[in-house]
């Protein structure tokens, strides 16, 4: 028995003790950890267990509205009910999901579910395993070792979150057991194609003039290979995108023939400023992130960096002339 399969196994056997649930993740959810969430929560109530509130920090973005028991998803100061048992998935610390931390130390069993490379995590019961391509997979992997018939509404949520984290399975993250997992999906009933069109071609106009922003605002440097362009904090008003607009727009940038680093600076209304990476294999995102306090996959991580854009900006160009052997 593998390490990972043991982990697994303790998440099971927990799961089973529990009688009422709290599940969560990280702030600015994608559709990884809104699929994650909620296809728990859908194993939860194939086990039997009726007590289940799924809470975040942010709205749910309006993609993935859609989804079978996202209009039930609560903010952290809408939680009343008890529970016994924390479920954090998609992430490996408590201070990862927000205004969310202060309710999972109240509980009696903190479970972690995370397939991000990590050093170390939070959690009494923790499966950490960064072979899966997504979240989303090591839940259906509950739902087999848990002997828990998977419905269609919870094949719905496991595959967006598997679309979304492997870009509709061409990042090199995907692996045959993606491909096996989906297989398996699509048995269930899923519609590969209005899933498809929901979370992944759909765009709306805000998110069009966002875009249109950020493409006239890249800049390349040694030769080509390193891309990064800003989007400013009152881009968003006057495009009339949402926070959630920003996401997938590194892609364009990573997408250009040549390009093996690209970077999105966005600047908050809070001073702070969040970057995007995304990378060749040969240069490891999570590790170029960790210097800041980020973290993430080896070709996709993100940080949050305590200044302006600017000084944002000259900060990780720096570090990534030193760090990346690239010639900035």
């Amino acid at each position: 028995m593998t390490i990972s399969t043991h982990e697994a196994e303790h998440v099971i056997g927990a799961l089973r003790q529990g009688s009422r649930f709290l599940v969560t993740s990280h702030i600015s959810p994608d559709g990884d950890a809104i699929g994650s969430v909620l296809a728990l929560a859908h194993l939860l109530h194939g086990m039997g267990k009726s007590s289940v509130t799924c809470v975040l920090e942010d709205p749910v973005p309006r993609v993935y509205t859609w989804l079978d028991g996202a209009s039930g998803i609560v903010a952290p100061g809408a939680v009343v009910d008890s529970y016994d048992t924390a479920v954090l998935i998609d992430a490996h610390t408590a201070d990862r999901s927000g205004k969310v931390a202060p309710l999972l130390a109240k509980a009696e069993r903190f479970v972690v579910v995370d397939h991000h490379l990590v050093e170390s995590a939070d959690g009494v019961v923790k499966w950490i395993d960064p072979t899966y391509a997504a979240a989303g997979e090591m839940v259906y992997d509950l739902f087999m070792r848990g002997g828990v018939p998977l419905t269609r509404s919870a094949a719905e949520c496991i595959y967006t979150a598997q679309t979304t984290d492997t870009g509709s399975f061409r990042y090199s993250n995907t692996t045959a057991r993606s491909h096996r997992i989906a297989s398996v999906l699509m048995d269930a009933g899923i519609n590969i194609r209005a899933i498809t069109e929901r979370v992944i071609d759909t765009m709306s106009r805000g998110k069009y003039g966002l875009l249109q922003r950020v493409l006239g605002r890249i800049q390349f440097l040694a030769n080509g290979t390193v891309a990064f362009a800003d989007i400013l904090s009152n881009d968003l008003a006057e495009t009339g995108a949402l926070p959630e607009d920003t996401d997938g727009l590194i892609n364009y940038l990573r997408n250009i023939e040549g390009v093996r680093v690209a970077m999105l600076f966005r600047e908050t209304n809070g001073g702070k400023t969040k970057v995007s990476f995304r990378t060749q294999p040969e240069l490891n995102a999570a590790e170029l992130c960790r210097a800041f306090g980020g973290g993430g996959h080896a070709v996709a991580a993100g940080a949050t960096l305590e200044c302006s854009i600017d000084d944002a900006r000259k900060t990780v160009l720096a570090h990534l002339r030193s760090h990346s052997g690239l010639d900035l």
